[in-house]
């Protein structure tokens, strides 16, 4: 009796965790999002639209200041609007694992290069190669929350929400 019971439940927990997965997917299918992050050191709240194409990512923060980055393959383009400034350069993918991730558009189960952790109401995806850990989660699914630490140990959250 405790066995069924047993298996019951985790056949339950591992349907509702892939709904959970299924779920950030989908939201992710989309192309067009407004984008905020904050950082748990600063009240400044960093805001704009982030635009996800097959081939490209393109980032336009409005404020506090008005820059944008375009991503495509191993290059970032950044063009600081408020001096005139724009530079490219090339970029590891193990620099910048939140990149390949959200490059996908979901968040790949059978990647050799990420753990993939499904909970009840998050999922942690880890890079293998920097050890960075992200928390996915939705809220309401309407509000995709992705958060980490940055390179300086810093805790970060990014807003995501979409746009029509």
């Amino acid at each position: 009796m405790y066995l069924k019971a047993f298996l019951l439940y985790f056949l339950s927990f591992n349907i509702y965790a892939n709904s959970q997965i299924d779920n950030i997917n989908n939201f992710l299918n989309e192309n067009r999002f407004s984008y905020e992050q904050v950082s748990e050191n600063s009240i400044e709240v960093i805001s704009g639209k982030l635009i996800l194409d097959t081939l490209q990512i393109y980032l336009e923060i409005v404020s506090p200041y008005k820059e944008s980055y375009l991503i495509s393959k191993n290059f970032i383009t950044y063009n600081d609007i408020d001096f005139a400034q724009q530079r490219t350069f090339e970029y590891s993918k193990n620099d910048f694992p939140i990149i390949s991730i959200i490059s996908k558009k979901k968040i790949p189960q059978d990647d050799d290069s990420l753990n993939v952790i499904i909970l009840e109401d998050f999922v942690y995806v880890t890079d293998k190669l920097t050890k960075q850990v992200f928390k996915i989660f939705l809220i309401e699914e309407e509000t995709l929350i992705i958060q980490f630490k940055d390179n300086f140990g810093v805790g970060n959250s990014i807003f995501l929400n979409k746009l029509s």
